[in-house]
């Protein structure tokens, strides 16, 4: 399973180095945080140089709101602003593919606004997006969004109709995204998750590549499913799809200036002034970046002083979080079904038990903290084991 980048606010550089540090990383450019238009093309191109490649998410999710940067565009709906609810968007699909051909994107996002409830006409509306999609795509790879509210996983229904609809719609793949419930970065509903590993794992089975957007370590165990890629960013927004951040211009990117450590073989990340907690304990070493994950934008965490003395900033945070995360993913796929669940067993259970010695040392990561996660994954993978496990290892 693959990163790619969720492109949020202040990472069009971040990007590049990031593309540059690994030899090449996909990013889905958000219009939101690049404007106006012609400033896509010396973007994508200037990733490009550093091997990185791009998809463009046109971010129409909520096409009767009001957000100015992404107003600035010329494909933004001005007039028939419900086109895409209908389904009924042939001009606005021609100026996206028109975009796509201009950027050199890998792939072309068809849009679609969010949903609520599936029903037939959601399905219908889908696959007239498809079909105009593909009538102006120019043989582009078409990936077609699918944007759920927070309720729709967690109808198991739901999820298999939109498998059933996903059968006949004439793409190459989709682009989840998906609005957690209860408005929780960690989702903490185990019938939630298997649904989204349901949901990945049976488009997968027809055939089609499916992207996972606006993610977080949390959703590593979709590499069960076979997930091609989940992408990822900074800020929270692009970790975690909220629909809001498409209605307003408000945004936690502003306010959030909090520093955190991603420490992966927790799971969990930690304000660094726990990290001097740690240190005081005797303790820090068991929270280092793991060998294979060891960077240089963390390092300087471990060297020996107070952590919160060191020059450790908010970029350094980002670039390490995508870092480990990557390098996760990466790791996350194993040569067959068994080994890649028990090694998604192995690693919430190691992280179980870091997190219970450094919760005795008092050492938590408050919302960010996985350790009541750790169990609803493991509730999470045990169900679609049960109901998929069969089927992928025969398949995989």
């Amino acid at each position: 399973m693959k990163l790619y980048l969720q492109m949020g606010h202040g990472m069009q550089t971040m990007c590049k180095e990031l593309s540059t540090d690994w030899n090449g990383a996909t990013v889905i450019i958000s219009p939101q945080n690049i404007h106006p238009t012609d400033k896509l093309s010396p973007f994508a191109a200037s990733l490009q140089k550093v091997g990185g490649s791009v998809l463009f998410d046109p971010q129409l999710y909520t096409p009767r709101k009001y957000q100015k940067n992404l107003q600035t565009h010329d494909y933004w709906p001005q007039t028939d602003i419900t086109s895409i609810e209908l389904g009924e968007c042939s001009d606005l699909l021609s100026k996206l593919a028109y975009i796509n051909t201009t950027i050199g994107a890998e792939a072309f996002i068809l849009p679609a606004h969010i949903i609520n409830r599936i029903d037939d006409r959601w399905g219908n509306v889908q696959g007239a997006i498809a079909n105009q999609g593909r009538r102006v795509a120019n043989g582009q790879t078409l990936l077609l969004t699918v944007a759920l509210g927070k309720d729709v996983l967690s109808d198991d229904s739901q999820v298999e109709s939109i498998t059933q609809f996903a059968e006949h719609w004439d793409v190459d793949g989709v682009y989840i995204v998906c609005e957690h419930p209860e408005r929780h970065y960690l989702v903490d509903k185990p019938i939630w998750i298997a649904n989204l590993l349901s949901l990945v794992a049976g488009i997968k089975r027809l055939g089609k590549e499916v992207v996972v957007g606006y993610a977080n370590h949390q959703m590593l165990p979709l590499a069960l499913a076979k997930c091609d890629a989940i992408a990822s960013g900074n800020f929270l927004n692009v970790r975690w799809f909220q629909p809001e951040h498409f209605e307003t211009t408000d945004s936690d990117e502003q306010s959030r200036r909090t520093t955190w450590y991603y420490c992966p073989q927790a799971l969990s990340e930690f304000k660094v002034t726990y990290l001097d907690v740690a240190k005081r304990a005797g303790i820090l070493g068991i929270m280092a970046t793991p060998t294979p994950m060891e960077n240089e934008h963390s390092r300087v965490l471990f060297g020996g002083a107070m952590p919160s003395l060191t020059n450790y900033k908010e970029g350094d945070s980002f670039k390490h979080y995508l870092h480990c995360l990557r390098i996760q993913c990466e790791l996350a796929t194993k040569s067959t079904y068994n080994e890649t669940r028990n090694a998604q067993f192995a690693q919430l259970e190691t992280a179980a038990r870091i997190l219970n010695g450094l919760h005795n040392e008092r050492i938590k990561g408050q919302y960010r903290d996985f350790g009541e996660i750790a169990d609803v994954n493991e509730a999470a993978i045990q169900i679609f084991d049960k109901e998929f496990g069969f089927a992928m290892a025969r398949e995989w």
